[in-house]
């Protein structure tokens, strides 16, 4: 059993699993990092290993829940305690929403969405016995407004963010906070590991800027144990959840330059 606070982090084997996992591990974190490719993982454990922190690897695939309870109880068994549950996990499908195979629909909703859903419910359970402890869901800026052809990423990011309001309030009173991380545009692998994945090509880049993944990973670190409802990282993100909650339709206009920009570039 551990005297240092304890963390997981699913999608831990690159971008801003990796990076949370890192920086977490520079506050002296015991940290179990999980994701279904191990190497990769045990690359990510000696980084945080060199950092300073306490590293342990669990291949997780989140889309089976449970391997997600066996993740939890196995970190809670050696370390005595969980006191950040991070759910990061996530995959994408680049493709107009109608042109979405129900495969991919189906197969994106289980890791973004029941993948995530695992991780709070086994994180739950654990922290509202201790009545303490902290849960991230990564959403994402598309979370807050659909975008031309990543209407299956975003309807799960929606339902991210749904859940996480819901549970947020649900959890107060076992004094356990939760926080939705929204980055936009993140310089990670994401797009290469997707069911027809690729990067979305678009001067739309240039206005959103690109977030280091490490940004959003010093910034969840930094929000462990604070009141943070949501954590936004771009101005250009944070204009476009406003214009969408405020005035829907300039945002479907901000979306369509988006879109016949998209569409000139995949020609």
């Amino acid at each position: 059993m551990s005297h240092r606070p304890v963390a997981i982090v699913t999608g831990a084997s690159s971008g801003i699993g990796a990076e949370t996992a890192l920086a977490l591990a520079r506050r002296g974190y015991a940290v179990v990092l999980a994701a279904r490719r191990a190497d990769r993982l045990q690359e990510a454990a000696e980084r945080c290993e060199q950092a300073g922190g306490l590293a342990r690897v669990t291949v997780t695939d989140v889309a089976v829940e449970k391997q997600v309870k066996t993740l939890v109880a196995g970190a809670v068994e050696e370390f005595g305690r969980l006191d950040a549950m991070v759910n990061n996990a996530g995959l994408g499908v680049f493709a107009r929403a109608h042109e979405t195979t129900t495969q991919d629909m189906r197969a994106i909703f289980e890791v973004n969405f029941f993948g995530l859903f695992y991780g709070c419910k086994a994180a739950a359970a654990v922290m509202t016995r201790q009545r303490s402890g902290h849960i991230f869901n990564v959403s994402s800026v598309l979370g807050k407004r659909g975008s031309p052809f990543h209407g299956a990423y975003s309807a799960t990011k929606f339902a991210v963010c749904g859940l996480t309001d819901a549970l947020r309030v649900e959890l107060m009173p076992y004094n356990i906070r939760v926080t939705c991380v929204l980055p936009a545009l993140t310089a990670t692998e994401f797009f290469k590991g997707s069911p027809r994945g690729r990067a979305a090509r678009s001067g739309f880049r240039k206005w959103q800027g690109i977030v280091p993944a490490r940004l959003v990973g010093e910034r969840i670190a930094a929000a462990v144990g604070k009141s943070r409802p949501e954590i936004l990282f771009s101005a250009g993100g944070r204009l476009l959840t406003v214009i969408s909650a405020l005035w829907p339709r300039a945002a479907d206009a901000m979306m369509r330059i988006y879109l016949d920009d998209l569409v000139k570039n995949l020609k």
